[in-house]
């Protein structure tokens, strides 16, 4: 949520510099450098020191092996601390939801937590708590995670607790029946944020009959699942050959293994039903969307076309000319809509990461009068990183950026757990993060310029702005077909491509 921390820093800064005035005797930072004499003293500055090339990281050795159930083991050592984190994910998400009922994986992994066949959701959580432990679930598209941390002298009992978790589930009806009140009361809010509502219908309208249309659930679902749905999923897609274990901490790869052994020594193999996907429908032609809400007094911009797998050669050059493009506040479109223009707190790109096609997307909120020009300065930018090389000094600051940062992100075991389990995920290879620096440090502008030409297509793009239907509709036109629906995408209205023109 990058734009409300912009907009709050905006107007601490503006509380600042409007309710304060400078000290006599201390310099304010703009260079005056005025003392208690009110003379201006001449400071002397020194340059930083240049800094060296960036080095890779070589990335903690991953000792992998495979319990006789099918259960694959990842084991990375980390000693810094005498900690621990487990993760365990199982390779089925949102593209196995049964059809007609998004969100079971979700609801699946949500139950999680609430109590196994051992233990109540009271008992779980007291033993957690007791071990000064930390539990968590999610799900996404592919994949729901299991995952634990606690000190490393209680690996047997953090592994004891994930296999009670993931294996042995209660799905107790009353457990039930407070999950569907959250969740009804969690989608009555969502429904109402206009970013939802954005993404809702950017990939409904992408993905059409694939999987992953569908980035929640829906209350006509959480109403009629049953315990029974669940548990017939859950037996379909927690077995152990449908699944990989990440364990990494101040612990060997042989005590990982035995603890395993014991923890996990009950887990059956089974056959797992293979996911079936539509195809997503062709795009040859620009599209605009409007999703109407007369109360809004700014539109959120999204727009978006299918780009690429996560396991594409391609993944390293595209996320670069994002990071041109917008990948941070440094970006093109960061600089322009906002500092140059001020149209906005903040705009922003990105590339999805999936295991099939994902999304790139560019997406701003403005306000509703300079939506058309808003949307127009979005394009502007997007035909520019596909027709214009990129400078030198803007490319090295793009790698540098994204080099520089990855450090950050493999810097403790849980982060060090989840880049494992990406590898495991996309089918990357266990030496993919070693040289991940490197082939950032060598993308060219040729290759840049490629990547955004191939990936990036704002003729067959798909623009959906969520906002007052009255104000914004016509300034949009220009720039396609365009189809008004409600809050619950229910169709309202049309019009064609072209100028303006008077509403029916």
């Amino acid at each position: 949520m990058r734009a409300p921390v912009m907009a709050f820093v905006l107007l601490l800064g503006l509380a600042i510099g409007c309710g304060s005035t400078p000290r006599p005797d201390v310099d304010n930072g703009e260079g005056t450098g005025l003392g208690t004499t009110g003379t201006q003293a001449q400071v002397a500055r020194e340059r930083p020191p240049e800094s060296g090339p960036a080095r890779d990281v070589s990335f903690p050795p991953i000792v992998r092996s495979t319990t006789a159930s099918g259960l694959e083991v990842n084991s990375v050592e980390w000693h810094q601390l005498p900690v621990v984190y487990v993760r365990l994910v199982i390779k089925s998400g949102a593209e196995a939801d049964p059809a007609g009922m998004p969100g079971m994986a979700h609801l699946v992994g949500a139950m999680l937590k609430e109590g196994t066949r051992s233990r109540t959701s009271a008992q779980l959580a007291e033993e957690v708590a007791f071990l000064g432990a930390d539990l968590w679930v999610g799900a996404d598209e592919e994949n729901v995670h299991v995952g634990i941390r606690a000190l490393s002298e209680q690996l047997d009992d953090a592994l004891a607790i994930v296999a009670d978790v993931a294996t042995n589930p209660a799905f107790r009806p009353d457990e039930l029946a407070k999950l569907k009140r959250r969740e009804l009361d969690r989608l009555a809010l969502q429904n109402d944020r206009p970013t939802f509502l954005a993404a809702r219908e950017l990939y409904r309208r992408l993905y059409g009959q694939h999987p992953y249309a569908e980035i929640d659930t829906n209350p006509n679902v959480v109403r009629r699942i049953a315990r029974t749905d669940m548990v017939r999923w859950h037996r379909q897609h927690f077995v152990p050959n449908n699944a990989a274990l990440i364990v990494v901490g101040d612990v060997t790869a042989e005590q990982v293994s035995q603890a395993v052994d014991r923890a996990f020594r009950s887990w059956r193999a089974g056959q797992v039903p293979a996911p079936r996907y539509a195809a997503p429908p062709a795009r040859d032609a620009r599209q605009v969307l409007i999703v109407d809400r007369p109360e809004s007094v700014q539109s959120v911009v999204a727009i978006g076309n299918l780009a690429i797998e996560r396991s594409s050669p391609a993944w390293v050059p595209l996320q670069v000319a994002d990071q041109v493009l917008g990948g941070s506040a440094g970006s093109r479109l960061f600089m322009d809509l906002r500092e140059r223009r001020s149209l906005t707190y903040g705009a922003y790109s990105d590339v999805g990461e999936s295991v099939q096609v994902a999304p790139f997307q560019v997406r701003a909120s403005v306000r509703n009068e300079v939506t058309g020009e808003a949307v127009a300065a979005l394009f502007e930018h997007l035909d520019r990183i596909r027709t214009e090389p990129v400078p030198g000094e803007e490319l090295a600051n793009a790698r540098r950026y994204l080099s520089d940062r990855f450090p950050l992100q493999i810097d403790t075991p849980g982060k060090i757990a989840s880049m494992v389990a990406d590898l495991r995920i996309y089918g990357l290879p266990d030496d993919y993060w070693d040289g991940y620096r490197t082939s950032i440090g060598e993308v060219t502008s040729e290759q840049v310029l490629e990547a955004a030409r191939a990936d990036m297509r704002p003729d067959q793009a798909l623009v959906v702005v969520v906002g007052r239907a009255a104000e914004i509709y016509e300034p949009l036109r220009r720039w396609g077909p365009v189809t008004v629906v409600t809050a619950d995408g229910e169709e309202i209205r049309s019009f064609e491509s072209g100028p303006a023109a008077t509403p029916e």
